[in-house]
């Protein structure tokens, strides 16, 4: 059997806003931890973003 709490937790966010808001740069920055220069998007993107357990995320 497996160990009770062995399955790590997951979360699905979503980005909503204007267009030219900057949501595709805060994914990648988010993503790569560094600036990717974007082009508008047409439709949407799907990343996933793998994060230590004791992660701390700067608010700003």
């Amino acid at each position: 059997m497996g160990q009770q709490g062995s399955k790590q937790p997951e979360a699905r966010v979503l980005l909503l806003g204007l267009d030219n808001a900057g949501k595709s740069t805060l994914l990648y920055k988010l993503k790569f931890n560094s600036y990717v220069n974007t082009v508008p998007t047409i439709g949407f993107n799907v990343e996933m973003i793998e994060a230590k357990r004791n992660s701390f995320w700067p608010v700003w």
